[in-house]
């Protein structure tokens, strides 16, 4: 990468004046909490250019959201680079997006998944999930792989991750390149829905409902759906299988709650 001669003369008048890195970090970061990210562009760029990591990963950030100045996602990818070399685990996650998706410079998965990789292993959560939806769908350039997937879902699940636990339980649902098993995607299901995720919710009230993998309780049931229901962006759909359970056969206690007003969906 070319630095910016005036960036340079920046560092090295630093250096004169005894401004360290430290120092320079902490003005970037005083200078961005301020909202002044022009000025954070250049402390953070000489802390960057002195070897500081983190602000190389801050730096990156300010150039991919155009933060401070025009956006670039090529300087992006090469400070998140940087970053990710001296070992700042976000700067990893950042930098496999940017290979995911190809900006800033060639898209490459594999280049992607193994930072991810990386970023996992040292406890970054959505990274695993990040990987179970790799390996999930797969990629032009990247074959699907059922079992990592389950195996990387099952990671980010382990540590509450709702969307993980939501995943998975499609995954077990619906059948495709698993063995269908409604038992576990009711598991997961629960779990997810009882962190407050609309979509498991949903899926988790239909399944006691209509009795699928639970004896059929259409009072639980009701009880997920209205939850869902109240969520915006499950609220259409939740009201419609609602409907469906209170035109059934139901028994007094479900007859009751379909009667009761719903609350306005939040979010």
């Amino acid at each position: 990468m070319k630095n910016s001669p005036r960036l340079l003369l920046l560092v090295l008048l630093c250096v004169g004046l005894g401004v360290g890195v430290l120092k320079a970090y902490t003005f970037g970061r005083i200078a961005f909490d301020a909202g002044n990210y022009k000025a954070a562009r250049w402390w953070y760029g000489v802390a960057a250019n002195m070897g500081d990591a983190n602000a190389q990963n801050n730096l990156a950030g300010l150039y991919a959201d155009g933060l401070g100045g025009p956006q670039n996602n090529r300087l992006a990818a090469e400070w998140f680079e940087k970053a990710a070399r001296n070992g700042v685990a976000s700067a990893k996650f950042n930098l496999s997006n940017f290979y995911e998706d190809g900006r800033g410079g060639t898209q490459d998965t594999r280049k992607a998944v193994a930072l991810l990789e990386s970023a996992a292993s040292e406890g970054d959560v959505v990274a695993a999930f990040n990987l179970g939806s790799i390996y999930a769908t797969g990629r032009d350039d990247f074959p699907k792989d059922a079992t990592q997937a389950i195996a990387w879902y099952q990671k980010a699940a382990d540590r509450g991750y709702a969307s993980a636990q939501y995943n998975l339980g499609s995954l077990y649902a619906q059948g495709v390149d698993v063995p269908q098993d409604l038992s576990q995607a009711g598991k997961f299901f629960s779990q997810a829905a009882q962190l407050g995720h609309a979509k498991a919710q949903m899926d988790l009230g239909t399944m006691h409902a209509f009795g699928m993998g639970y004896a059929q309780d259409t009072v639980q049931g009701m009880q997920w759906l209205r939850k869902a229901a109240s969520q915006a962006v499950t609220a259409a759909e939740a009201m419609r299988r609602i409907e469906t359970v209170c035109k059934g056969t139901i028994d007094a206690a479900t007859k009751a709650l379909c009667q009761q007003p719903l609350s306005t969906p939040a979010g």
